[in-house]
């Protein structure tokens, strides 16, 4: 007798389907690095540049691998201590403002926003996952989202600009530097949704469920 499908099973992706997402990622990642170059043409585009390779980019791409893997890239604390590192990394005046005045810093930094959103991204996918059991898996994609949160809310209720670099240039949107600012929050804090969402599945949706 024929046994109906599983969940999983139902969940699993056709190969072309795979080949389509990391192309689509790949052509995401090359898009938001082409948008890294003129970082103080506005803080919501440089942000959303840099959100687009570590939290829309890496989904994708991960979604290409065609078999589990158990690389070290994807150890769960090293992920996890990498992506807090550099959500608050990337908030601190001293490291970013270089990055701001240099368009030479602006491309390795979206380099690692790229790693280490793949590196995280990765303990959501049954492929990458090193933590097989959903709540511990969750609590680590929750654990890390919340420094990026944070940096988005500061951002946005900020009463001064943070990076003097967006003191001495005008806006490519013709608005404030201060309104660029709480945009780049803006788009911060939507960019950390689906990973939140993420979390959220693993938590409370059953443990076949997961996209292979």
């Amino acid at each position: 007798m024929r046994r109906p499908p599983t969940r999983r099973r139902w969940l699993a992706m056709p190969g072309w389907s795979r080949n389509a997402a990391g192309l689509i990622g790949l052509a995401v990642a090359v898009a938001a690095l082409a948008g890294l170059r003129d970082p103080l043409a506005s803080m919501a585009d440089f942000t959303a540049a840099l959100m687009a390779l570590n939290q829309l980019a890496p989904p994708l791409l991960l979604l290409a691998i065609p078999r589990r893997v158990g690389w070290a890239l994807f150890d769960p604390v090293l992920a996890t201590a990498g992506f807090v590192a550099l959500s608050v990394g990337v908030s601190l005046p001293g490291l970013l403002d270089p990055a701001l005045a240099n368009a030479l810093y602006a491309a390795p930094l979206g380099l690692l926003e790229l790693l280490t959103g793949i590196m995280f991204w990765g303990q959501f996918f049954a492929r990458t996952r090193q933590v097989r059991a959903g709540w511990p898996a969750a609590a680590l994609l929750w654990a890390g989202s919340l420094p990026m949160t944070a940096v988005a809310i500061v951002w946005m209720l900020a009463d001064n600009v943070l990076y003097t670099p967006y003191l001495d240039v005008i806006c490519r949107w013709n608005i404030p530097p201060l309104m660029d600012q709480r945009w780049a929050g803006f788009v911060m804090f939507v960019a950390g949704i689906p990973l939140q969402l993420a979390a959220t599945y693993l938590m409370i949706g059953p443990r076949p469920a997961l996209i292979s």
